[in-house]
């Protein structure tokens, strides 16, 4: 008799189990992105939205709460119920290096719940037509040949950018002086005036001046060429060795958010990311989609935790 209700109890508790992702969503869906409206990461939110609205019958609105290095959207998300109705769009810097910048968080990284990879790539090491020369080996001899004298640009104190940066300086004896900008905008802008002689940029941020030569793609900083800039050697081609640099964008829940709703969200981000009118939109901005399954999203995102932040806590970053 025990075994019978037993077996009735578990009959009764899995359908209601897996009945939470086959009704998934009944409502409206929240999507926060933790920068201002102009970032690009709040262009691939949007599209990916439009396409998962569609294709599951509900809203997914996208919503911008920018601040604090992106904690302050990261915050709001991370006190939400996990019922799949509030979701975060977030990136390597803010998951890896902003708990580290900011000491006092309401929440940690890792226990938000990664749910699908948007895209993994590389930055771009970028010069304005100011500079001479056409390859990276040319712009580390002028730095090495003049230490301290010349500038290269970033995103911000602490950010992912800032960051690869100084990594590349260290990794070839350089010295050059770090000027933050408020935004990718703006580093364009300085690489261009000449106010600064290089950037480790944002690949969508610099690439549409690379058609009329106002801004120089030197070297791509991923393990292998970048699909979309296939002329421009990597970092490692051009001579400093076993130098890999790349990030990510991807989508997270609540802590605790259940698996199967976590999974469905993958499956149909992952099918959406395959569609040839989204590669298309992606790479109007110079990024290109990359999904993964759960498991290897997580393992990336535990990997540049402990990478970016690890290097964030050696060059003793601080935002307070």
């Amino acid at each position: 008799m025990r075994k019978l209700l037993l077996a009735a109890a578990l009959c009764a508790v899995l359908p209601f189990t897996a009945q939470a992702a086959d009704t998934y969503p009944s409502r409206p869906v929240t999507i926060t992105v933790p920068f201002g409206a102009g970032a690009s990461i709040g262009s691939v939110a949007r599209i990916v939205a439009e396409k998962l609205s569609t294709r599951l019958g509900q809203p997914f609105v996208v919503e911008f709460k920018p601040g604090a290095g992106g904690t302050i959207g990261s915050a709001h998300v991370a006190a939400q119920k996990p019922d799949g109705y509030s979701l975060l769009v977030s990136a390597t810097g803010t998951m890896s290096i902003a708990p580290v910048l900011y000491k006092n968080l309401s929440y940690k990284s890792e226990s938000l719940t990664p749910i699908a990879q948007l895209m993994r790539v590389p930055f771009v090491i970028a010069t304005g037509a100011g500079f001479k020369g056409d390859t990276l080996g040319g712009l580390v001899e002028q730095i090495k040949a003049n230490p301290g004298k010349y500038n290269y640009a970033s995103t911000g104190n602490g950010t992912l950018v800032h960051l690869a940066g100084q990594l590349l300086l260290d990794q070839f004896g350089g010295k050059a002086e770090h000027v933050p900008y408020a935004a990718g905008s703006e580093v364009a802008v300085a690489l261009i005036s000449g106010d600064v002689l290089f950037s480790v940029a944002n690949i969508s941020t610099v690439s549409p001046h690379f058609a009329n030569g106002r801004i120089k793609p030197l070297a791509t900083t991923g393990p292998e060429r970048f699909p979309l800039l296939q002329a421009v050697p990597t970092v490692s081609e051009s001579g400093i060795k076993d130098f890999s640099v790349r990030h990510y964008v991807g989508i997270f829940g609540p802590p605790g958010l259940p698996a199967d709703i976590a999974d469905k969200l993958n499956k149909e981000i992952n099918q959406i990311l395959g569609e040839p009118d989204v590669a298309a939109a992606f790479r109007t901005q110079g990024d290109m989609p990359v999904p993964a399954s759960r498991p290897a999203f997580a393992e990336t995102v535990a990997a540049d935790a402990a990478a970016w932040g690890d290097l964030a806590r050696k060059m003793n970053l601080s935002a307070q």
